[in-house]
């Protein structure tokens, strides 16, 4: 019975154990295709804002060089003077000015800061002496990229290219192109980086140029990472930051312009490049969430079978040993009875020699249902347990100095073999002791039971007395009972006569 629960309960503990494993099994191939589904998403990240940051380089390029081509002409159609011109010299600035885009307005500007054109006729007249893309080019500077600025005219977002007009040597004025920040917005579309995505263009010194979607004002970057340690190791790539505009996490693509004043930036929302990632995740969740129910549910379901066969082992242990209590009572009252019987031929009268030979026989029987409920052995008797008792209680019986040697092998003889395999050796044994030994006080008897080839068995009695052929008592009720027991045991038996007599037999004792 406690075998029984340690085997059930072990059972189980292996089942629970081949879940658990399953289910670590199950989450590391997981958690290996989420780190593989991370990395992808990361690389993936990294080369869309890498292959974006080039299209804003090309804009910036097309851009710079359309504003210092355009300034170029500006200054080719004032001709030797920038005084306020005439309506030639206008139609020749328009003509200059021609392949600008809608959002980008030029402006020719007087060395006192008044404006002399511009190619919005509804322009308001400013004064713009105080303003950088003009005073650097008074003082000297030969061209001038601003960062972002807000239009005095429209209150918008500008940025502007100017260019210092000079006549006999001497500051004329600045001609000036300047970009609407909605510029950007079609670049913003083209590099299609997804929601929350940035282009921007900014100065070297870290000043921000232009900005889609636009920020709320200038914004000046010269101490942010990207100046202080990415632009310094390489001119293009790659990072993560949190933007110093809107303070949402990007990752960055970053590109210098060589011969102008840009660096090109295009930057996606961290949560739209590792969305892939994160719909691997939310799947891996989702499986992860069933098994761990189903490992539970199996779980539960493999506890209560374990219940169920705990409980039905119990009962069948309790049967059996209801059955085994009842074999062993069976065959101790057998026992018993065949006790009672010896003792009521002892009773009857009877010639002794016949009483003490039915006496033999039946205590062999007897010795039979001892050994099976002796020793709980009710399917069969071991063949090592059993014989040496048997015998030496047979030569104990006739008084004589007879030594017994034994090969016995690990056979289980089958129960109902036991009874006529037991009266065939009590017959040969008897034998010997009654005969083989006459006029002797000593002997010596081998029994011998080995295993042959197939489901057979040869039983070899052999003493050293005066010799038996099997053949001189042909008619004797020992010898009749011999044949009779070998022929019930399916076997064959022959005599020899060798320095004494030795009986062999090949018998079928197991089932």
């Amino acid at each position: 019975m406690i075998g029984g629960d340690k085997y059930v309960g072990s059972v189980g503990k292996a089942s629970l154990a081949i879940i658990a494993l399953m289910f670590l099994s199950l989450t590391t191939l997981l958690s290996l295709w989420l780190i593989s589904s991370y990395e992808t998403a990361v690389r993936r990240g990294d080369e869309r804002v890498s292959a974006a940051s080039k299209i804003v380089a090309a804009n910036a390029n097309w851009l710079n060089s359309l504003a210092r081509e355009t300034l170029h002409r500006i200054d080719d159609a004032l001709g030797p003077s920038t005084s306020l011109p005439g309506p030639e010299r206008v139609r020749d600035l328009d003509a200059a000015v021609y392949d600008l885009p809608p959002q980008a307005t030029a402006y020719v500007i007087g060395a006192d800061g008044e404006t002399l054109y511009s190619n919005d006729r509804n322009i308001r007249p400013i004064n713009v002496t105080d303003r950088d893309y003009f005073v650097r080019l008074r003082n000297g500077a030969d061209e001038y990229t601003s960062p972002l600025i807000i239009s005095r005219l429209s209150q918008r977002q500008i940025f502007v290219f100017s260019r210092r007009l000079e006549r006999n040597g001497v500051f004329a004025g600045v001609a000036v192109i300047a970009f609407d920040a909605s510029i950007l917005r079609p670049i913003w579309d083209a590099v299609a980086i997804g929601e929350n995505s940035i282009v921007s263009l900014i100065r070297r010194d870290g000043q921000l140029i232009a900005r889609y979607p636009e920020p709320a004002g200038p914004v000046d970057m010269r101490n942010h990472k990207l100046f202080t340690d990415y632009m310094r190791k390489a001119t293009s790539g790659t990072y993560r930051s949190v933007s110093p505009v809107d303070n949402e996490d990007r990752l960055v693509g970053y590109r210098i312009l060589e011969r102008t004043p840009f660096v090109a930036i295009a930057s996606a929302d961290i949560h739209v490049i590792m969305q892939p990632f994160w719909e691997d995740a939310k799947i891996a969740a989702l499986l992860v969430a069933f098994a761990l129910v189903g490992a539970l549910a199996a779980a539960l379901w493999i506890q209560n079978l374990i219940k169920v066969d705990t409980l039905h082992t119990r009962q069948l242990a309790d049967a059996l040993r209801s059955n085994e209590t009842l074999m062993r009572e069976i065959h101790h009252r057998v026992k018993n009875n065949l006790q009672t019987v010896m003792a009521l031929l002892r009773l009857q009268g009877f010639e002794p020699e016949a009483v003490q030979k039915l006496n033999e026989r039946i205590s062999a029987m007897s010795a039979v249902h001892e050994q099976m409920y002796g020793f709980d052995q009710f399917s069969g008797i071991s063949a090592r347990e059993f014989i040496p008792s048997f015998v030496k209680t047979l030569v104990d019986v006739h008084g004589r100095a007879v030594s017994v040697d034994f090969e016995i092998d690990d056979i289980v003889i089958a129960a109902d073999k036991a009874t006529p395999f037991a009266l065939l050796l009590n017959e040969l044994i008897a034998n010997s002791m009654k005969y083989a030994f006459d006029g002797r006080a000593s002997g010596n008897i081998r029994v011998m039971l080995h295993v042959t080839e197939g489901e057979e068995s040869q039983l070899t009695v052999a003493d050293d007395g005066i010799g038996f052929d099997g053949r001189s008592d042909s008619a004797g009720m020992g010898t009749r009972l011999i044949k009779a027991f070998v022929n019930q045991l399916h076997g064959e038996a022959r005599y020899n006569r060798l320095e004494g007599t030795q009986f062999t037999a090949t018998l079928k004792l197991t089932d």
